[in-house]
């Protein structure tokens, strides 16, 4: 008997057509890879200094645990719904709705952190051509852009997507060729010896690297929408890390020794990699960073948007969240309802930011850090989930050694970044659960109707 085709989908229900480049698109585009470059890296090294590699391998091997537990979840019925099936395969469908809200504020935070980006770098990037954007314009540009793609047509979104990403880092590539031409870039191997002061240096640069690939995951939240996504999906979940690992990696050691030439005024402003490329003596070297940097953040914008949809449509149709957002558009067969009542109120709150003169860095500092919580009380459930019952094509062993393993390294993750902003950064501590309590509620109100 052959393989099935995909069931086309009816006149409310999302189409089921995207294959594997289409999927780790949309996983990688969603970390952002020059993202991490030309923000994460030089805020990494702020704090971590030439240790900033090793805190990106500690990132790499926990979230490879990560993206290995919910690999266990491949053969299980409910894995096209993505981390609500994952998490409620093992937990239940109240906890699965309750990581699907996690993921929301995770999401939602990511998108507006990536556009008020966007919105800079595309205002920088048209000063040095001579057409002036304001940074307000910019931003509107870029989120009413994503919007309108989004909820079109998911394949031209992650086709966009993956066209973006791949012409950004190849810019990022050639600045690191010029480092190494100009100076090499030798890894600080002391940075290993835990008498020294590095330890707390890696420990600082951590929740930046474990943050640079927030985002391999959504391609589970297209589970839906995806050919065979058994295969589809656990694929482009290890490409995309393994991929992102590698360049960050990479990126890491190489930038970090660039950055190390820059006066510490420069290091520490908000654009570090475009003045390293100024530097260099390469003639528009700068220009050609900002452009990438902006056409990557659009990607990354999109990316959290596809996922910010799909999440939402999840839980209005477990009635979590009011019934008409689980309706796909008739014709695109998108959650176009759920985008645009996602999308606008960030948008809107965005501008309110920018009118009271919050720049990108700060937005992002702060948002960052939130989305943080959100995944990584994501990835727990997950990992507990794998713990709790048999799943099928897993044996015992390898279950509880990548659970077990996953959870550890979520939970280390977790209490290395509460120790720092607790005390510091409470307002996100705070907001974070008020707006996860929100969440209980809603789930728990819901739960004799739909869950």
């Amino acid at each position: 008997m052959g393989a099935s085709k995909p069931k086309p989908a009816g006149p409310s229900e999302l189409q089921g057509n995207l294959g594997p480049v289409a999927i780790t698109a949309q996983a990688v585009a969603t970390i952002g890879l020059t993202l991490t470059a030309v923000i994460n890296i030089p805020q990494a090294f702020a704090v971590a200094g030439q240790a900033t590699w090793i805190a990106y391998a500690f990132a790499l091997i926990a979230i490879a645990l990560v993206s290995e537990t919910l690999v266990l979840f491949r053969h299980e019925p409910g894995q096209a719904n993505g981390i609500a099936g994952y998490v409620s395969a093992g937990l239940g469908p109240q906890a699965g709705a309750l990581a699907t809200w996690a993921l929301l504020l995770g999401y939602g935070s990511v998108m507006l952190a990536c556009l008020m980006f966007f919105g800079f770098y595309l205002d920088a990037f048209a000063h040095r051509i001579g057409l002036p954007v304001p940074a307000f314009t910019a931003f509107l540009v870029g989120g009413l852009g994503c919007l309108a793609l989004a909820r079109r047509d998911v394949r031209l979104s992650t086709t966009t997507m993956l066209l973006t990403e791949s012409i950004s880092v190849l810019i990022v590539l050639g600045l690191c060729g010029v480092v190494l031409q100009h100076g090499g870039a030798p890894a600080d191997l002391r940075a290993l010896n835990p008498a020294g002061d590095h330890l707390n240096q890696i420990q600082g640069g951590l929740m930046i690297a474990v943050l640079s690939f927030i985002g391999f995951e959504s391609a589970a939240n297209l589970g839906q929408e995806t050919k065979h996504p058994e295969r589809t999906v656990p694929r482009a979940m290890r490409v995309a890390v393994l991929l992102a690992g590698g360049l960050f990696l990479l990126w890491a050691v190489v930038l970090s020794e660039g950055l190390a030439w820059l006066p510490a005024s420069e290091r520490l402003g908000l654009d570090p990699i475009s003045l390293l490329a100024d530097r260099l003596g390469q003639p528009g070297a700068g220009t050609w960073i900002k452009g990438g940097a902006f056409l990557c953040l659009f990607g990354s914008t999109l990316g959290s948007l596809t996922a910010l949809g799909r999440v939402t449509f999840s839980l209005a149709q477990s009635g979590v969240l009011p019934k008409p957002l689980g309706a796909a558009h008739p014709r695109f067969h998108t959650p176009a309802a759920a985008l645009a009542a996602t999308a606008l109120p960030l948008i809107l709150v965005g501008c309110v930011l920018i009118l009271q003169g919050v720049n990108a860095s700060q937005a992002y500092d702060t948002l960052g850090g939130f989305s943080v919580l959100g995944f990584l009380l994501a990835y727990a459930l997950v990992a507990i989930s794998s713990l709790k019952r048999p799943l099928k094509g897993s044996s015992k062993r390898r279950r509880w050694l990548i659970g077990s393993g996953s959870l550890l390294a979520v939970t280390a993750v977790a209490v290395g970044y509460l120790s720092a902003i607790v005390g510091h950064q409470n307002g996100i501590l705070i907001s974070f659960g008020l707006l996860m309590l929100l969440g209980v509620v809603l789930v728990v109100k819901a739960a004799p109707r739909r869950l």
